[in-house]
């Protein structure tokens, strides 16, 4: 069993996340948000920095566990001893 501590709940995050941008493009598309105009657009671009990052998270973790069992093989540990520790 690996020692790496892994990030769950993607699933949920995204949601939220889907979640909230619809609520602000609802809110960009008001005849109401004139005063809070820059407030939505940077909200907006908060949300879609954090979606891109959580899925650029979810790449990394999935390609990390897919090479994680070659790099925790006895024969690899052996033929790379200095990148084992």
């Amino acid at each position: 069993k690996s020692e790496t501590s892994t990030v769950t709940g993607f699933d949920d995050a995204l949601t939220c996340l889907d979640d909230q941008n619809v609520k602000t493009q609802t809110m960009q598309f008001s005849p109401y948000k004139k005063p809070f105009e820059e407030e939505i657009k940077d909200w907006y671009n908060l949300l879609l920095l954090m979606t891109d990052t959580l899925e650029e998270w979810i790449k990394c973790q999935g390609q990390w566990a897919y090479l994680q069992p070659i790099f925790d093989s006895p024969d690899i540990m052996k033929q790379l001893p200095a990148e084992n520790k």
